[in-house]
């Protein structure tokens, strides 16, 4: 593969036949799948699909700036034109080579998965196509994310649990309630980043230093506590490099104290949280974000 389009064209097929397609597929229909995996893989989680992010294909980089434009990290949010606008350059860009690339490294003796043609608004799946879509689609989903997984890890090097974020459909996250109650036991009631004091109210928040996107997980060495300014502001960005030295230091002081039943010590090497860091930065994710001077504490 030279591209993620393959697996991306597979995975959107199989879901649009799973959701009871008829044999004549419109391309904007499957435009409108590409825009939605991409959204999640470019958007939510930040993966690169080429080597650099200046040189991804340009409908990825076309989500990626309606993204920025619009303030949105939902697709959801999406003015309705800016969605169609994008539907409609996916399913152009199907027809100048996707489609007909599809089948190329195929057997001779293997039957086509679809048939177009050029100039047609339609891909037709033949009826024994769409059967076998249908009998085998969970395991065709799981080599189209396979296939795709390995292609991103090739230009994501350092970036953790590919495949499992190729397999997500959006940022579903797990409460951080019990992580709140237990970061009030062992932290200081202030702001993490602008120090200001926190209430036990709804101003509390608990944020992930190095971004939940990123390391799709929620482990304890990473939460702090933040005030609500600050949490939603920092959002997924990563924070300026100092604060990854307090998160360090608030891991030694952590290391010694005893933690409730069922938490984890949260002490983890500065060698290791630097990693983390510069693994981030290696798929050119946002850094710097600090709190305004004029909010944090003097």
């Amino acid at each position: 593969m030279s591209s993620s389009y393959k697996p991306a064209l597979l995975k959107a097929i199989v879901r649009i036949v799973r959701a009871g397609a008829e044999p004549a597929i419109p391309l904007l229909r499957i435009g409108s799948q590409f825009v939605k995996l991409y959204w999640v893989q470019t958007v939510v989680f930040r993966l690169r699909q080429a080597a650099t992010i200046i040189s991804e294909p340009e409908v990825v980089r076309r989500i990626r700036s309606a993204a920025d434009m619009n303030g949105a990290r939902t697709i959801d949010v999406l003015p309705p034109a800016v969605r169609e606008r994008l539907d409609r350059e996916m399913a152009r860009v199907l027809t100048i080579n996707v489609l007909q690339a599809f089948h190329r490294s195929k057997p001779a003796s293997m039957g086509c998965l679809f048939e177009w043609s050029p100039g047609s608004e339609f891909i037709i799946v033949p009826n024994a196509a769409m059967e076998f879509v249908r009998l085998n689609a969970r395991a065709l989903e799981s080599i189209a994310n396979l296939w795709w997984a390995r292609w991103l890890e090739k230009v994501n090097v350092l970036a953790p649990l590919v495949i499992e974020k190729v397999e997500r459909d959006g940022a579903e996250r797990a409460s951080l309630t019990k992580y709140l109650r237990v970061l009030l036991q062992i932290d200081e009631p202030k702001c993490f980043y602008c120090r200001r004091a926190l209430n036990d109210g709804l101003s509390t928040h608990v944020d992930h230093v190095i971004p939940w996107s990123f390391l799709l997980e929620d482990p304890l060495w990473d939460l702090v506590l933040a005030c609500a300014n600050c949490n939603i502001a920092k959002s997924d960005t990563l924070p300026r490099r100092d604060f990854i030295d307090k998160l360090a230091q608030t891991g030694l002081r952590r290391a010694k104290i005893t933690l409730p039943p069922g938490f984890i010590s949260p002490l983890l090497a500065r060698e290791e949280i630097d990693r983390y860091y510069e693994a981030a930065l290696s798929v050119e994710w946002p850094v710097g974000w600090a709190p305004a001077p004029n909010l944090a504490e003097h």
